[in-house]
């Protein structure tokens, strides 16, 4: 019961125990009593009980009204360096921004926030093995996967080293970045606002096609290629399960809009579609394995009226290196003849090929 509705009983029970006072009915008086007791011990309990909840949903809002401060303030301090340097900044300033070079890292609100806005794009990089790089270049060694098998040693047996069927990958982050011309004398905040509201979700659908670009280039330059003889989609069923058990488990299937349309629009001889394609919480899986469709643009077939699909395991073939966070700087030459300064934001990745025996693509003129 709320509050108000136990005030209101309390109020009828005060009427009832006086209708009794005036009766002289002195056994119901006292019952009526004890129960108007127990109401206000009740609206006592209630209303601490209240209490209690504004005071969590004060500190809740408190708690979040102080971390987007806490992020604006950063993005701020960041932003502030970009344009004026570290020895602009006070020491409050200099204590929330991480700065990599002539460069400030956004802080993770923001990270968090293009990561948001990134989910509404399809991303091939969530497939592929991402390897968190600590510099811009270096080499890693990777094994390939499968045919790995322990060696049993008996008590007493004397352990020996061999050598790891490893390979190792160079790898040579570079930066991608989007490019905004600014007014000399912007203030702070007004660049703020510009990061926030005009370079952010632009960047969030710019670093997913990125990306995208750059692991296609890979699957379609190491794709074997298995359109011979191909008819319909049954020959794309074959390819995944013609794929080695130990590669098969991570497999997905790229298209573009054209090939998931042809998937959609499949019939039985009867007129009855044959639902190739599932959705299950929002992603969409043919043949147990997760659909991606990118636009025609991005995987264009070799012919028109050509359907075209891979059938690749990202996380062997691809490794994506990458720097951690974004970071924002300003470049002085890039619009110099307009006297503008280059407001700059980077993400910092680098896509390198490993295991290629789960790279397959087909292309099929369906009947």
């Amino acid at each position: 019961m709320t509050v108000q509705e136990l005030r209101e009983e309390i109020v009828q029970k005060t009427e009832e125990i006086n209708g009794y006072l005036e009766s002289r009915d002195a056994d119901k008086a006292e019952e009526a009593l004890a129960e108007k007791r127990k109401l206000q011990k009740l609206l006592a309990v209630r209303e601490a009980e209240d209490d209690e909840e504004r005071e969590d949903l004060g500190r809740q809002k408190k708690q979040k009204e102080s971390r987007s401060t806490g992020a604006v303030s950063e993005l701020r301090a960041a932003v502030k360096f970009a344009l004026h340097g570290k020895a602009a900044l006070t020491d409050e300033e200099r204590a929330a921004v991480n700065i990599d070079g002539n460069a400030a890292i956004l802080p993770e609100q923001f990270v968090n926030d293009i990561q948001v806005l990134r989910a509404g794009f399809p991303s091939l990089k969530n497939h592929c093995h991402i390897i968190k790089a600590s510099s811009n270049h270096g080499k890693m060694p990777f094994a390939k996967i499968g045919g790995k098998k322990l060696k049993k040693y008996k008590s007493g047996t004397k352990l020996t080293g061999e050598a790891a069927n490893t390979e190792d990958i160079q790898y040579n982050i570079e930066n991608y970045g989007a490019l905004v011309p600014i007014a000399n004398d912007l203030q702070e905040d007004e660049a703020v606002n510009i990061v926030q509201e005009v370079i952010k979700p632009d960047f969030a659908e710019a670093g997913v096609n990125t990306e995208n670009d750059e692991i296609m280039q890979i699957v379609e330059g190491s794709a074997v290629d298995k359109s011979t003889g191909a008819k319909d989609w049954r020959d794309v069923k074959k390819i995944i399960d013609g794929v080695l058990p130990t590669l098969r488990g991570r497999v997905v299937v790229i298209t573009n809009l054209s090939g998931s349309v042809y998937l959609k629009s499949q019939e039985d001889k009867n007129g009855r579609n044959l639902d190739l394609v599932k959705e299950v919480n929002g992603k969409e899986y043919f043949q147990g394995k997760e659909l991606i469709t990118l636009s025609d643009e991005d995987i264009t077939a070799s012919a028109t009226g050509k359907m075209i699909f891979y059938v690749v395991n990202l996380y062997a073939l691809v490794k994506f290196f990458e720097r951690k966070g974004y970071t924002v700087s300003t470049d002085k030459s890039v619009f110099f003849e307009s006297d503008e300064l280059a407001l700059k934001v980077q993400e910092r990745f680098d896509c390198e090929k490993l295991d290629e025996r789960a790279d397959f693509k087909v292309e099929f003129t369906p009947a």
